[in-house]
Formats: structure tokens, sequence, C-alpha cells
């Protein structure tokens, strides 16, 4: 047995100190025979825990380190959870880990969570708030998914379709980032280019704000989807400030033939044209 304990030695025990932690047909245990008050060490690691094998190195890490690193779980009805091994007294135990998005939060620069209601700001969810960040899950009856919510912490503010009005009707808008702190919606884009006045986003169409306008009508407006081509909010602010987009896009004909061409102002800057 001695032979067999100096080759499967993994460590020293972390709960009695005296014993090593050898590898065994159930796993790995302290083999530290009779303690001084008496007593035998009956630290255990079981060969499989939360559907994950246990392995040497793995153990090891866990008996100088205290932790595991993140590692995928399974829990007793099969669902898949992310979590560590962690030593709490003489027991094997699981400490869960918070699912983080990738991006920063706009107002103190923590870390963003996805929660149970939404996303928020790590400091948040503190006792004491040391931040006010969150975005609620649904807004306007539409979900916001974990991408659109990375894609708006790293300033990226793309058209999102599908919320509803009170009364049923469905709207196009982006996600903007208030002075209180909060997060809403805001269909405005850019500055109309033709008079001045803002263009806003629909289901189909970019729109002037004046485009109903009886006294000062403008029809400055550009269709959301040109040959095939989705227009984002980005090249359409491209479009209105700098007169066109920055880099040529791709338009399909109707036979799928691709041609390259960028959206630009016409000369009176009335209307959006290929060139």
């Amino acid at each position: 047995m001695e032979n067999d304990t100096k080759r499967l030695a993994v460590g020293k025990c972390p709960v009695c100190g005296l014993g090593q932690i050898v590898e065994t047909a159930g796993g790995f245990a302290c083999y530290a025979g009779m303690l001084p008050d008496g007593r035998k060490c009956g630290f255990r690691i079981f060969r499989r825990i939360h559907g994950v094998d246990i392995t040497a190195p793995l153990v090891a890490r866990l008996i100088t380190e205290g932790q595991t690193e993140e590692l995928p779980m399974r829990n007793a009805i099969g669902q898949p959870f992310l979590a560590r091994f962690v030593l709490r007294g003489d027991k094997v135990d699981v400490k869960m880990s918070a699912h983080m998005l990738r991006g920063r939060c706009p107002v103190c620069g923590g870390r963003v969570l996805r929660t149970s209601k939404g996303y928020a700001c790590e400091y948040s969810l503190q006792k004491s708030p040391l931040c006010r960040f969150h975005v609620t899950g649904f807004i306007h009856g539409r979900k916001i998914n974990e991408e659109e919510m990375e894609d708006f912490l790293e300033g990226k503010t793309g058209v999102l379709d599908g919320f509803t009005t009170a009364d049923g009707k469905m709207f196009s808008s982006v996600l903007t980032f208030r002075d209180n702190g909060l997060v809403g919606l805001d269909p405005r884009i850019t500055t109309c280019p033709s008079c001045g006045g803002n263009i806003l986003v629909s289901p189909v169409a970019y729109n002037c704000s004046n485009y109903g306008n009886q006294e000062h009508p403008c029809r400055f407006f550009l269709w959301r989807n040109i040959a095939g081509h989705e227009v984002t909010a980005e090249e359409m602010r491209q479009i209105c400030e700098e007169g066109a987009t920055r880099s040529p896009i791709d338009f399909y004909k109707h036979n799928g033939v691709i041609f390259r061409q960028r959206l630009a102002l016409n000369a009176d800057r009335t209307k959006v044209i290929k060139q």
C-alpha cells in the first residue's frame, strides 16, 4: 500500500493536512491513517460529480487553489449549467457562475449580467447598490436577446423590429441610453439632410419626421431593403451626415448577379441614389 500511495498521490489533504490524497477505485480519498485525536480523516471526492469526470489534475487544482476552473455541468434532471468545484470545509461543493455579457456597463464600466428579469450591472445587485443600470428583458412586448444587448453595450445601435404599442400596432426603434442612466427606445436615427427634421425608422423605411407636415412637407425617405440589402442604421447615418456610405454595398439583381455600389445623396440632397 505504501508504494501505491506514493505512486498515486495527488497532493496533501486540505482537511487534515497530514495525509496524502490518492486515487482509488471510487475516486480520491485521504490516506492519513489515525489522526492525533483518534479519528480517521474521511475526506473523499467521488469519481463523477454533476456529470463531470473527476481527474487527478482537477483534484490537484482543487486541493491547492480551493477551486477549479469553470466547467460545464448537469443537474439531477440533465439540465446544463456552468460552475466551479470549490472546497467548503471537508466537502466539495459547486459555485454557480454568473453569466456575463460582452461589453461593459455604460454607467460605471462594471460587468453586465444576464438576470431573471433581463440585464443588470454587477454593482446594481449588491445590498447597497453602487449603480442602477438595468434593462428589462421585454420592452413593449418584444424580447431583447443577448446578442442585441451586447451590441448595445458596445455602441452598436442597430434597428430592432417587432415592438408593439398599447393598441397593438407594430413599430421599430433603437435602444438608447438616457441621461438618467436608464435605457429606452428612440426611433430617431439622425437629421434629415433635406429639411433638418428627424430621420425616423419604421418597419419598412427611414422617413423624415416632416413627411406628413402640411405646411412644410419633406418627402425624403429610404426603403430599408434595397436590392436584397438591409440598410442599417449606421449606413443611414453615413448617408445623411457624410453624403454617402463609406464602403460599397453588395446588391443583387433579379438574376442573382451581385453588383457593388455606394448609397449616396443626389445633388440637391432630396433623395438617395446608387453611385
